[in-house]
């Protein structure tokens, strides 16, 4: 059996692990919050690798050899299955439409991406903050909803601290409405159109049919977009923010799954359905 390529398995599990704590360390949370955090997959990559790694070195073949013919070409099948509908859906991920900054709107929604237990933003959310603010800043008529709840194991609500970021770059408070209970994108929306409905005193289907702007990273775009129109919004735009490179592998395999989930649940729930 090939020596070094145990070794290149142990020596790459072992990053995917680091990989884990760094990601952790970058943005802290609750200790529950920690211990139950989705980063972890990188935990659970790094000791599977080291252990096929290790079982190479020990037995002098792969763990594979194992397996019987059946097993390999069900375990072939399920992989590449796997794998396509992965490479698929990080296709239509990284291909969102997105908007010109100056590009006119009624509504402008900024999307809330996490909080730590310190009640600081991390960078990936500050980068759409700038974003937003610097829209509103060429669009002087239009209002802005920040959205963000207080997550499972999370001491904050975001949107808070969303509209002080924003205030603190410039933008008039009264042009800011926070929304601070969604949990996910879908809430994100449903709540904003609630909220806008109760402070405007307009209809939810005056509202859904105004021109909207979204504002979220990259990699979370064209899932909002998916929803967005799933929802019901018929003019709806979005501005995407770059995702600082050390965590853009993370939040990628992050999407690729809430992707799926989505497409999922359209397909066997119907839901979401429209707000209007």
């Amino acid at each position: 059996m090939n020596t070094p390529a145990a070794i290149f398995l142990v020596i790459l599990g072992a990053v995917s692990a680091l990989y884990d704590v760094l990601l952790i360390v970058s943005s802290p949370g609750t200790a529950l919050d920690n211990l139950t955090s989705f980063t972890h997959i990188w935990l659970v990559l790094g000791l599977v690798l080291i252990f096929l790694g290790i079982y190479r070195i020990r037995k002098k073949e792969s763990f594979l050899k194992k397996l019987g013919p059946w097993q390999k070409r069900i375990l072939a099948l399920v992989t590449g299955a796997g794998l396509l509908v992965c490479i698929v859906s990080l296709a239509f991920i990284l291909n969102p439409e997105t908007a010109d900054i100056d590009s006119p709107a009624d509504y402008v929604i900024l999307l809330g991406g996490g909080i730590d237990k310190n009640g600081v933003l991390p960078d990936s959310v500050m980068l759409r903050v700038e974003k937003t603010a610097e829209y509103m800043s060429r669009h002087k008529n239009c209002i802005c909803v920040v959205s963000g709840g207080t997550l499972k194991w999370l001491p904050y609500p975001e949107a808070p601290e969303l509209k002080r970021q924003l205030v603190l770059h410039g933008i008039d408070e009264n042009r800011i409405f926070a929304e601070e209970r969604a949990l996910d994108t879908i809430q994100n929306f449903q709540l904003s159109v609630e909220l806008l409905c109760n402070e405007l005193n307009l209809s939810a289907e005056e509202v859904v049919s105004g021109k909207w702007i979204i504002v979220t990273s990259d990699y979370h775009l064209r899932r909002a977009q998916r929803l967005a129109a799933r929802m019901g919004f018929t003019d709806i735009k979005g501005i995407a923010c770059r995702t600082p490179p050390f965590r853009k592998l993370h939040n990628l395999v992050r999407e690729i799954g809430a992707y799926i989930k989505l497409n999922a649940r359209i397909l066997f729930t119907g839901k979401p359905e429209p707000i209007a």
